[in-house]
């Protein structure tokens, strides 16, 4: 595959992106790389690979719910639910004082 075609493709996807909000230019001193993925269909996954972030990321401990307690809330009710995981990435949110590790760079810059 041709460098030029994917990018295009990473800068038609970057100009969504910022179309929709879900990200913004940026001066940040942090920077991570992208991948493009090439799904079934034909189009194109963005990734950002954060994994030295993740690697100094303190993680956060809590106890996970427990689930005999959570059934017997939930137990003899009916729920319907109806989950779009599309976008769902972009709508976890992150505090504005580690926005700026979030930064990725691409070759139309960060």
């Amino acid at each position: 595959m041709h460098l030029s075609y994917i990018t295009n493709d990473t800068f038609d996807i970057i100009q969504q992106m910022l179309r929709h909000k879900q990200i913004r230019a940026s001066n940040s001193q942090y920077s991570a790389p992208i991948l493009l993925i090439k799904k079934r269909d034909g189009t194109y996954r963005f990734i950002v690979d954060y994994l030295k972030l993740n690697n100094i990321t303190i993680q956060d401990n809590y106890a996970l719910p427990n689930l005999e307690q959570a059934i017997q809330t939930v137990g003899g009710h009916q729920y319907y639910t109806k989950l779009d995981l599309r976008s769902g990435y972009f709508k976890i949110p992150i505090l504005d004082k580690d926005k700026h590790k979030t930064a990725f760079i691409t070759v139309h810059g960060l």
